[in-house]
């Protein structure tokens, strides 16, 4: 594969990047979903993150929003 540009390396970071960019978001809205958020917030996270796919991902892990504000 190395006449047409293609090697392994070039595969491995193009992997890891469109597994970031699918995986990433999949997984934080199944987290979303199993925190059984409602309200503003579940209106808020869920646009987000699929709008902004790796950036709104990386936002929710990092600010983990918990059930208890929804009360």
């Amino acid at each position: 594969m190395e006449p047409l540009g293609i090697n392994f390396g070039l595969w491995l970071i193009e992997f890891v990047i469109v597994g970031a960019t699918i995986g990433l978001p999949i997984i934080s809205l199944i987290d979303l979903a199993r925190k059984k958020l409602t309200g503003m917030s579940l209106a808020i996270w869920v646009p987000i993150i699929c709008a902004v796919p790796v950036l709104g991902s990386v936002a929710y892990w990092i600010i983990k929003p918990t059930a208890e504000g929804n009360v």
